[in-house]
């Protein structure tokens, strides 16, 4: 049973992170943010959060004066008294409640932007690290394919034989947009279902939801303000809508606001949509290759678990990625996402970087992050269990999307161009073996 509750994005920006966690283990998320490479000033954090809870106070003092007062009008008219001095003080009242909302109001809107900012703590087994460069391989698997010729980059077989075409897409919608054409298309569209029957007869809910989301839903699963560059907006200030980089968006987003019975968890989805990211900050990155794409599709995995259960099913998403790769036969290496490379919402994140031979290098393929209890909180998610209501814990993964149907070009390749076609992915594709 999922119960609805009511709620407003203001009351979802009151929520964001455990703020009496913050007021008594402030250095945790000073350090978390510094793990992070995000730069938070904490001590006028602390002091807005100070002035909020004052102004709070010095307005509910305010309010319950204005409401005695209209009583003692109420009575003395009754009465037949004059009450025009309790008149002029309600009025003075109303005043000075004006005023302190406005400060009130300022202070909150402050102290939200930058508690929005701040990033869920890293696990204690994560590594610390700057970047990328300091993530750490867990381990391998699969045998790098043998080639009697010079493996090409999936980008070059794909041109050469008509199945990718950039030139055109760019007369209509500029760089980082790609045609794929023939066999490539139904390859692509055969890797899509195949990983979403997989996750079918393992109990996720298949689904497919808009593309297009309102501020809070960016908010919420943490996309905004960190990754805020990142996302195409739509007509602003008319609908004032986003395209979603990821259907993380609305999977996890669809339950904003809501209880859930914790005899319903875990509440596995598995979701498709088409991705849009502006890839700011990666211009000169990955040009040669199908990757960073402006426009892309992607299968992904969402889970609603207890909290106590959340890194067991970490490592059950990740597992079921490895299964995907493997019995696709493309050589990978696992892993763990050093604290500055994680994204805001994650407090631990795995990834798995695909061999592409053509290219000479590991590329990622997927990726599992376990954001804990900050995404639930930020879209105000609870679990309920009895009376008792707790915030539960939200994870996300990667089934499949456009990298690794290049990942199969490349490893799959014959002399003359051709491609094999995985033995798994066969029966996608009506019994075809290559093209």
């Amino acid at each position: 049973m999922i119960i609805i509750i009511s709620g407003t994005l203001l009351f979802i920006y009151k929520i964001m992170i455990d703020l009496k966690d913050l007021r008594n283990d402030t250095a945790k998320y000073i350090e978390a943010a510094k793990a992070k490479n995000s730069t938070i000033d904490f001590d006028l954090v602390l002091d807005l959060d100070k002035q909020v809870r004052e102004l709070k106070g010095e307005l509910q003092e305010k309010l319950t004066e204005r409401n005695q007062a209209t009583v003692a009008i109420q009575t003395k008219m009754k009465n037949g008294e004059n009450a025009d001095a309790e008149k002029l003080a309600v009025k003075k009242l109303k005043e000075v409640i004006a005023e302190i909302q406005g400060r009130l109001t300022d202070a909150e809107t402050k102290f939200n932007e930058l508690v929005f900012a701040i990033p869920n703590p890293c696990a204690p087994e994560v590594p610390l690290g700057k970047d990328d460069s300091e993530n750490q391989v867990m381990y391998n698997w699969g045998e790098k394919p043998e080639f009697d010729f010079q493996p090409l980059p999936h980008r070059e077989i794909l041109e050469k034989r008509g199945m990718l075409d950039s030139e055109r897409a760019t007369k209509i919608s500029g760089s980082r947009f790609v045609f794929i054409r023939d066999q490539l298309v139904l390859l692509e569209m055969a890797l899509m279902q195949y990983v979403f029957h997989k996750l079918y007869k393992k109990w996720f809910r298949p689904t497919m939801g808009p593309n297009l989301v309102k501020e809070n839903a960016m908010y919420g699963t943490g996309y905004f303000p960190a990754d805020k560059d990142q996302i195409y907006s739509v007509n602003p200030w008319e609908d004032d809508l986003y395209l979603i980089g990821t259907s993380e968006v609305t999977t996890v987003g669809q339950h904003m606001n809501e209880n859930i019975d914790i005899n319903d968890l875990p509440l596995r989805y598995v979701s498709y949509s088409p991705c849009f990211r502006r890839e700011a900050g990666s211009y000169g990155k990955d040009l040669k290759w199908l990757i960073r794409l402006h426009q892309f599709n992607k299968v992904e995995m969402v889970s609603f678990v207890k909290p106590e259960d959340s890194y067991k099913e970490h490592e059950f998403l990740a597992s079921i990625e490895e299964e995907i790769y493997q019995e696709l036969g493309i050589p990978y290496q696992k892993m763990l996402i050093c604290s500055g490379d994680l994204w805001a919402p994650a407090s631990k994140k795995y990834d798995l970087e695909g061999w592409f031979p053509g290219i000479g290098k590991y590329k990622e393929l997927t990726s599992t992050s376990n954001t804990t209890d900050y995404q639930a909180r930020r879209i105000n998610c609870k679990m309920v269990n009895g009376r008792e209501k707790e915030f539960l814990h939200i994870l996300n993964g990667t089934g499949t999307s456009d990298r690794p149907v290049a990942a199969i070009v490349e490893n799959y390749q014959t002399k003359d161009m051709r491609i094999k076609v995985p033995e798994v992915l066969q029966p996608f594709m009506g019994g075809m073996k290559e093209f």
